[in-house]
């Protein structure tokens, strides 16, 4: 398994304060019975659950989502059933774009992981590789 980056990924500090404000709107709300506070409250927490996770083994790449109340929901991308994969190669970094139609996926990983990965797509789908 390659492990991935998510460079949007909110910051520590950024939700559990969040989280914080919009238990204090919900009890505000209830407290004055106003409804509009509770929405507000319950999307301040509703913003910072959502969490994405990205893991690419030999098969493709395993997008797991968690929601609200730790509802997952999964998706794979198979390299077989992928169109295109575009390598963008930096130092540390690299991006990936994995491509299925018009539907894509952009995944940062480290260089170092890149060989593991072209492996991993030449055993899977060796026509898929284009790398500039």
């Amino acid at each position: 398994m390659i492990k991935t980056y998510n460079p949007k990924e909110t910051k520590k500090w950024l939700e559990y304060s969040s989280l914080l404000v919009g238990i204090i709107i919900i009890i505000w709300g209830v407290t004055s019975h106003q409804t509009i506070l509770l929405v507000l409250g319950f999307f301040f927490i509703l913003v910072v659950s959502n969490k994405t996770e990205i893991i690419i083994d030999k098969k493709g790449i395993l997008i797991t989502t968690t929601t609200l109340f730790m509802m997952k929901r999964k998706d794979r991308l198979n390299f077989k059933e992928m169109n295109s994969v575009e390598i963008r190669e930096s130092v540390e970094k690299s991006l990936v774009y994995f491509m299925r139609g018009w539907k894509g996926r952009k995944v940062l990983i480290d260089t170092v992981d890149l060989n593991k990965l072209i492996e991993y797509i030449k055993n899977e789908n060796p026509d898929l590789i284009k790398k500039e």
